[in-house]
């Protein structure tokens, strides 16, 4: 394989490691970003809100877009409004602007998953790109993992904008592989860019029962880990009195958990069925929730007890959310992949944004109790919503093979 073909993937991955990365060494600075705007600690999870709106934000459109005019253009304009939302966070004077950029630094993502990743599976023989595709998201697994201390060190030393000039510094190396190395490959036949024509393609997932569910099901996956990540500088910063450094170490745990847990389905995969895989990891979230439960009704700040149990609903998701983001994937017949995808994400992050703010505003109300009983809530709304899920192909196997 040439320089330049493994230099496109590479370039991708790093692009896609600053938009996720930007999320996780920001939250240990969010006390001193509130502190200089007088901003009140519940505008915390907003970082990671605003964020994940901006995700959801472009799916729709990027598709159809990147099919009229190309997909390099639209990938390279999309790094550099990354970039350049990175950059504009030096000189914000309110926590208005900050969020703003937030939202923006966001749509980054839009772009990774709508635009970069067809590409690879284009660019490339099937082999090899599932290949490429399973390297790089082990890389983006990196991000929960490196970013929270990282983010600790920096904000200790420096102030909280150098976090965003370094992501914006990996956002400009980024750029310049993928200028140099991106393929323009031969475009598909351009739909309508107007209401109706958007309409025609998204109608078709979106009058499907099991698509609908299985979208539901992988917001309420996603949420006990989010939430934690949003409301946790909260937790253990503002109300335990932890220092950043203490906040980034805690988080290793659980993002270990997560990555166990996607070191098991990759084993697993092809020898257990998609039900079994499911259930296992709706099993362990459920133990996770009863965790913190108990654990907080036990110890009076109870922040151990909530990290543990976002540990074990961290395991679940692993061994989880590839299983059903795949059955759902498939769920619609004869449609366009990119475009149930691309609405598959925008109801994930639309249940997740809003099951994370009801958390917040319980526990901002009622104290920890309130956040492991809202963490418990959604795991079981997940598994009533799988009863139905599995209903129709229980006894399926999950047929994807783990890839080397």
């Amino acid at each position: 394989m040439s320089v330049s073909r493994v230099m496109f993937p590479l370039s991708l991955v790093l692009f896609e490691f600053a938009v996720y990365v930007s999320n996780d060494m920001i939250m240990p600075g969010m006390p001193n970003v509130l502190r200089e705007f007088g901003a009140a600690p519940e505008m915390t999870s907003l970082a990671l809100t605003a964020a994940m709106l901006g995700n959801a934000s472009l799916q729709w459109l990027l598709g159809p877009l990147s099919d009229r005019y190309g997909r390099r253009p639209v990938l390279l304009a999309g790094l550099v409004l990354f970039v350049l939302a990175c950059l504009a966070m030096w000189p914000v004077q309110s926590i208005g602007q900050f969020i703003g950029l937030r939202f923006i630094q966001g749509m980054g993502c839009c772009f990774v998953l709508t635009v970069g990743y067809p590409t690879v599976q284009e660019a490339f023989d099937e082999k090899t790109a599932v290949r490429i595709v399973a390297l790089m998201a082990n890389v983006s697994l990196l991000s929960p993992l490196f970013g929270p201390l990282a983010g600790a060190a920096v904000v200790t030393w420096w102030p909280w904008r150098v976090v965003f000039l370094l992501i914006a510094a990996i956002g400009v190396i980024a750029f310049a592989g993928l200028y140099r190395s991106m393929p323009e490959l031969e475009r598909t036949a351009p739909g309508e860019l107007t209401p109706r024509g958007l309409w025609r393609a998204y109608r078709v997932p979106l009058a499907s029962r099991r698509f609908w569910t299985g979208a539901v099901m992988t917001g309420l996956a996603v949420t006990p880990l989010l939430t934690w990540i949003a409301v946790g500088p909260i937790v253990l910063i503002e109300r335990a009195g932890l220092s950043q450094i203490d906040y980034g170490v805690l988080q290793l745990p659980v993002f270990a958990a997560l990555i166990a847990g996607n070191v098991i389905l990759a084993r697993q995969v092809g020898r257990w069925s998609y039900a079994r895989l499911m259930w296992s990891g709706i099993a362990c979230m459920l133990c996770g929730a009863a965790v913190s439960c108990v654990g907080v009704a036990m110890v009076a700040s109870g922040y151990l007890a909530l990290m543990a149990g976002t540990a074990f609903c961290a395991l679940g998701m692993g061994l989880f959310y590839g299983v059903v983001y795949r059955q759902t994937l498939f769920a619609v017949d004869g449609a366009n992949r990119a475009t149930v995808a691309g609405m598959l994400s925008m109801i994930m992050i639309i249940v997740s944004v809003g099951a994370i703010e009801l958390a917040k505003s319980a526990y901002l109300a009622f104290g920890a109790q309130a956040l492991s009983v809202s963490a418990l809530l959604a795991v079981l709304c997940l598994s009533g919503a799988a009863l139905s899920f599995k209903s129709s192909d229980e006894s399926q196997a999950f047929a994807v093979k783990a890839s080397g």
